[in-house]
């Protein structure tokens, strides 16, 4: 059930089903250098909207906020420590000098001129940085947005399900994703896992249900998220059973 998509026409064939997948070849058209890890982790630590989590492995996500302890570590202890960090606006870092000067021109852009190549067009389209300190996890939850997840530091263990739907009927898809809980009962034979490396690249489908988990050594990502992206005008299952349930549910 592993993939790797290494062209266009099968990527538009494949982006709307249930399954993750690797991306390679002519669906990357994007790089770009990040600096050592140590320095990534300092700056985006200081800037005040940075999330910093336990990320203590378990059945659901921990949204304990210990980012004014963490913020008085030192730099060696910092990286050593327990936590998962991430940040929602990476633009905060795009001036000269600042961690991703460059990104917008290098990563953003290209991915979006190959998107719209490819017959896509979307309602918001954005880079987020997740850090994941020793051991340390992101639990299992539901994205709203396609995201595209490239490993730039470390290994992590992005762990989908080769049968999403089993362990998540429609009513818990349509939960916030905060608030969902790892059900019991799934054996490591239900997950469809990638281990990924610096530079492996995986497409991870809306509102399907994953955990992500680093190994004995700190590792992180970019990711970019998408909402309402739509091939020919057309959203995939799950993001139009999102806006068919918001019609029906105005409150929630």
């Amino acid at each position: 059930m592993h993939r790797t998509v290494t062209m266009w026409n099968e990527l538009r064939q494949v982006w709307d089903g249930l399954l993750n997948f690797l991306m390679a070849g002519e669906c990357v058209p994007f790089a770009f250098d990040m600096p050592p890890v140590e320095q990534v982790i300092d700056e985006v630590r200081r800037d005040p909207d940075a999330r910093i989590l336990p990320g203590t492995k378990g059945d659901m996500l921990d949204l304990t906020d210990i980012s004014e302890t963490f913020r008085r570590l030192s730099v060696e202890q910092a990286v050593a420590s327990p936590f998962q960090m991430s940040h929602f606006k990476l633009p905060n870092f795009y001036a000269p000098g600042k961690l991703f000067h460059g990104f917008e021109e290098r990563v953003m852009a290209p991915w979006r001129r190959a998107l719209e190549g490819a017959g896509f067009t979307w309602t918001r389209c954005y880079p987020i940085l997740f850090i994941s300190g020793p051991g340390c996890a992101t639990n299992y939850h539901m994205d709203r947005s396609h995201v595209i997840a490239w490993q730039r530091h470390g290994v992590k263990r992005f762990c989908g399900l080769k049968d999403p739907d089993r362990w998540a009927p429609l009513e818990e898809r349509m939960k916030p994703g905060g608030t969902v809980k790892r059900p019991p009962g799934i054996a490591d034979g239900d997950a469809l896992v990638y281990e990924m490396r610096p530079g492996d690249v995986l497409w991870n489908t809306l509102l399907t249900p994953h955990w992500v988990e680093a190994t004995d050594e700190l590792a992180y990502s970019l990711n970019l998220s998408h909402g309402g992206l739509r091939l020919n005008g057309r959203l995939c299952r799950h993001e139009q059973e999102l806006e068919d349930w918001k019609q029906t549910h105005p409150n929630g």
